[in-house]
């Protein structure tokens, strides 16, 4: 049934149609890949890789006498492709004087390191565009040659239906519906056209029972039927019964960070946020998705604290890599469970009532000051585990995941006010580090020096003062930016704090560091602001992902936040208010400060400050910025990908015309021949 083995090959209508089909059938069986790639990069790269070359091979198989030539030709138009769209991309093929070969070489393993380093969804540059365009155009040639030549339909309806395990090991929550019916129709199509061989000659010997029409059409279409409709109503009941992948474990470092760039990528599923996936991802996705809702009795909620990490080893914050460490004494901002209030009364404590909508991971997202949590579902009461000094709710894994899990927190407002704060017993500061909780010896001494320069300057002798020097300075000093890259052979922290541009996760580390080489121990919080008010209720959404740092004031006040982060991050980010901030700085600083407009958002941003595809807040409703989802490099990325597919299928389309014209041609100079022979073989009758 085969070309390759003997067989008649197809021809005409019935070659072109089997092709488009095949187009068409890739095309949808793409459809997993958007979780892994940023927009619709999944859709353009897979038309560009597919479409010359099962497009292309239609028109060789009418010019090329021998099917054996045809996979060959297909490979050097795979080779003329990957040339168009390195041209178009602008990456260069010969690097350093390599020569083409080695240029090749570096491109492709360029491309390689990108694809294994990022993480989804992935903003590709040039290299990694022509290596997913090589990938996509080689998984054609392997399809085409198993559906048009050798007729194997069922292993290439098989081969499409695998592409739902392409993004598992990267997104085990999934994705959306259409994602999965992508494939299941795709191998539909495919198998569905081994009993609808519309060409005799293609048919012509071949005695197995799949080549001909259906014996009993309607009979098999009723089983068809009944067996969708089985599958489709009982999975929604036996899917929470069936085990559930763990979540993937993705260290947390700043190295990795800047290597999440560009914008647009669509949800990909519960959004994860903890030590293990980073705040920046969620600040980078393009549709801004509720994570929770919550009804609170404070007029002024708190943050949601998901994660308390307090181990830096050069480059990242960490949690600790043992059990939870204590602190050795109960303080103020323990997780407490017993419902009672610590300095107050019970008319003081908040209730709040949380609603996950769109969050996995294996901490609960709970306000300041714990005093207690309860779930609706007792599944996630015995799953819960309080960890008192880290102020987390870890939780075991739960049948049915925590999304659409409700459950309630009473928590109490801290009443410290600045004078107290500054005025605690320095005795205290020693009790983190003594417990082994912080240690000093994990400070670079790049963020210990200028920490004492900033001290000096701001002639701070107290640990509360100190905090609001350095508060002061991130956030009228630096400019924030979610795109900004470490320099190749820099240390990410050197680079953060010379270029003064970064996101919250450096902000926050820098400060928390800064703060603990001067012997007032601090840590790294992950978790989300206070979220948008809507009525009664708070909306928290993806891009309300945040990292902040706390001090330790002793038992009495426990980690106290402050908030280092420019207010240009336009996530919801606020300094904490503090009452009696008697003296002119702090009153400035204590304030709630309200996200400025305009010209107001970066008012010190150094000249230096390297220019990025991302602004402040004056300059983010630009359509590259990535307030609006967008990002410039990835935009001319596209724009670039977008020009060639354009011009590419444009010479296909001539390519195409001209082959047709060809084809009337030849066939009418030999209808004039044919008539010419009728008539002179009637004249010689």
């Amino acid at each position: 049934m085969s070309p390759l083995l003997g067989r008649p090959s197809l021809e005409g209508p019935h070659l072109v149609g089997r092709a488009v089909l095949l187009l068409v059938a890739l095309l949808l069986a793409a459809a997993p890949v958007s979780q892994l790639l940023v927009g619709p990069a999944w859709l353009v790269l897979t038309l560009t890789g597919a479409a010359p070359v099962i497009l292309g091979g239609v028109l060789l198989r009418r010019f090329l006498s021998r099917p054996l030539l045809v996979p060959l030709a297909q490979v050097g138009v795979i080779i003329a492709l990957l040339l168009v769209v390195q041209v178009v991309l602008r990456v260069p093929g010969e690097r350093g004087g390599s020569g083409p070969l080695r240029g090749q070489i570096q491109v492709f393993s360029e491309g390689i390191s990108e694809l294994a380093a990022g993480v989804a969804p992935v903003a590709l540059d040039g290299p990694g565009t022509v290596v997913v365009i090589a990938l996509v155009a080689l998984m054609a040639l392997v399809l085409d040659l198993m559906f048009l030549d050798l007729g194997w339909h069922t292993p290439t309806g098989l081969l499409l239906l695998a592409a739902l395990l392409v993004p598992a090991l990267q997104q085990p929550a999934g994705g959306p519906g259409w994602t999965i019916v992508g494939p299941v129709l795709a191998c539909g199509l495919i198998i569905a056209t081994r009993t609808v061989h519309g060409d005799p000659h293609y048919l012509d010997g071949d005695r197995r029972p799949q080549a001909g029409p259906l014996p009993r059409p309607t009979r098999t279409l009723t089983v068809a039927a009944v067996t969708v409709a089985l599958v489709a109503g009982l999975t929604p009941v036996l899917a929470p019964a069936l085990p559930q992948l763990a979540p993937p474990r993705i260290a947390l470092t700043m190295d990795l960070l800047t290597r999440w760039q560009g914008a647009g990528a669509p949800s990909l599923g519960p959004v994860m946020i903890d030590d293990d996936v980073s705040v920046r991802r969620s600040l980078l996705e393009q549709r801004d998705v509720e994570v929770l809702t919550y009804t609170s009795s404070a007029e002024d909620p708190s943050y949601l604290r998901l994660r308390s990490l307090t181990r830096f080893d050069g480059e990242a914050f960490r949690e600790a890599d043992d059990e939870p460490l204590a602190m050795g004494m109960p303080a103020f901002s323990d997780v407490r469970t017993d419902g009672e209030p610590v300095t107050g009364d019970d008319e003081d404590l908040i209730d709040t009532d949380i609603t996950l909508t769109n969050l996995t991971g294996d901490r609960l997202p709970v306000p300041a000051n714990v005093r207690s949590v309860r779930a609706a579902d007792a599944a996630v009461n015995r799953a819960m585990q309080p960890q008192p000094s880290d102020s987390e709710i870890a939780t075991d894994w739960v049948r049915g995941g925590m999304v659409g899990q409700m459950y309630s927190v009473t928590s109490e407002p801290s009443t410290a006010t600045a004078d107290q704060l500054r005025g605690v017993d320095p005795a205290v500061f020693e009790q983190p580090l003594e417990a082994g909780y912080i240690s000093v010896d994990d400070v670079p001494q790049v963020a210990a020096d200028l920490a004492e320069e900033l001290a000096a300057e701001a002639e701070s002798d107290t640990a509360y003062d100190t905090a609001l020097a350095y508060q002061r300075f991130f956030r009228s000093s630096f400019a924030y930016s979610l795109s900004v890259t470490t320099p190749p052979g820099e240390d990410p922290m050197e680079s953060f704090l010379s270029d003064r541009i970064g996101y919250c996760e450096q902000f926050a580390a820098a400060f928390a560091l800064m703060m603990t080489s001067q012997g007032y121990p601090a840590r790294v919080a992950i978790g989300f602001t206070a979220g948008q008010q809507d009525g009664e209720e708070w909306s928290v959404r993806g891009t309300n992902a945040h990292a902040w740092p706390e001090v330790w004031f002793g038992p009495d006040h426990g980690w106290v936040r402050f908030e280092p982060t420019p207010a240009a991050a336009a996530n919801g980010v606020e300094s904490p208010a503090r009452a009696e901030a008697d003296t002119p700085d702090a009153g400035a600083d204590d304030a709630v400060e309200t996200p400025p407009t305009g010209e107001e958002a970066a008012p010190d941003t150094p000249e230096d400050a390297p220019e990025t595809p991302e602004t402040t807040a004056g300059q983010q409703q630009g359509s590259g910025s990535v307030a609006d989802g967008g990002d410039a490099s990835s935009a001319q990325t596209a724009n670039r990908l977008g020009s060639g597919l354009v011009v590419t299928l444009a010479l296909a389309a001539l390519l195409a015309g001209l082959a047709a014209g060809a084809v009337l041609v030849i066939r009418r100079r030999r209808l004039r021949a044919r008539e010419e022979r009728w008539a002179r073989a009637g004249l010689r009758g």
